[in-house]
């Protein structure tokens, strides 16, 4: 018994130590005073690593769409419940102005599993009433040293709407699309309204595609034979809009969407039986 308990322990030890491990890397996201309003919060990136057992890095802050930076030097530990406690110790490099993000700032952040996102509080050591939070996503950027930042903040934007969309970090979504499967949307004869039933998949595949920036998809609408051709052209293809108008009501740009009707001309069963034409009246999807 005691050993099993041991055991257990050194297993959930070497996992807890791995996953902070995998934290090492380049993050990036917003840092919000409490003072400020979510879409006025400044550019914050990230570079995280653990030697030694002990967490070192930098901090780089960039004023929101301004050419005004900081860039930080820090050491870390492991706080409770797998924070990371951040103290930042002295600036490296800064743009000259004196508007400059160079308060000394406490970090205590937490990796959250559900959404990637690294994120937490922060508070200033040398700077009265300096106190927020970041929330921080992974990054294959390289963390910029120069005085210079790389681009626009054009993302950061991007990032606050679909953080408040409540879409996870984009790792996290690119592993749902990598393990998502398509499911066909059946419609009853001679109907385009959405069923109830497929609400929660089209949920599922509009976040994906709501969050994913370079990603399409294509909607292709079907019919039984039940009908003329010309009339089953017509039905598939108000199948296919309907789709489309629901992701669109769900904030998915339509430039993400490309919509195709077939008809009766593609169908997956006999049109001989009820269930093979049930199967026939459907809506397809696929990533282009």
């Amino acid at each position: 018994m005691i050993r099993s308990l041991l055991i257990l322990l050194c297993v959930c030890w070497t996992l807890m130590g791995w996953n902070q491990q995998s934290l090492s890397g380049n993050w990036k996201g917003f840092i919000q005073q409490a003072n400020q309003t979510i879409d006025k919060s400044d550019v914050f990136y990230l570079k995280l690593d653990k030697n030694d057992g002990k967490w070192k890095g930098r901090t780089r802050i960039e004023l929101l769409d301004q050419e005004i930076m900081a860039i930080k030097s820090f050491e870390g530990k492991n706080g409770e419940a797998d924070a990371i406690k951040i103290t930042e110790d002295y600036v490296r490099n800064s743009s000259n102005d004196r508007n400059a993000p160079t308060c000394k700032l406490d970090y205590k952040l937490r990796y959250i599993d559900s959404t990637g996102y690294l994120q937490g509080n922060f508070k200033s050591s040398d700077c009265r009433n300096t106190l927020g939070k970041v929330v921080l996503f992974r990054t294959d950027d390289t963390f910029n040293k120069s005085k210079k930042r790389n681009g626009t903040h054009r993302w950061k934007k991007q990032f606050i709407k679909d953080y408040q969309k409540g879409y996870p970090a984009p790792e996290i979504l690119k592993e749902e699309q990598e393990n998502f499967e398509f499911e066909p949307i059946y419609f009853d004869h001679d109907r385009s309204e959405i069923r109830e039933e497929h609400y929660e998949f089209l949920d599922r595949l509009a976040r994906i595609l709501g969050g994913i920036h370079d990603l399409r998809v294509k909607v292709i609408g079907h019919t039984d034979a039940v009908g003329t051709d010309e009339y089953n052209i017509g039905l598939s293809e108000r199948r296919a809009q309907a789709i489309k108008d629901y992701f669109e009501q769900k904030g998915v740009d339509p430039e993400k969407l490309e919509i195709d009707f077939k008809g009766e001309k593609q169908p997956i069963e006999t049109n001989k039986t009820e269930t093979g034409k049930q199967k026939n009246r459907r809506v397809d999807f696929k990533f282009i």
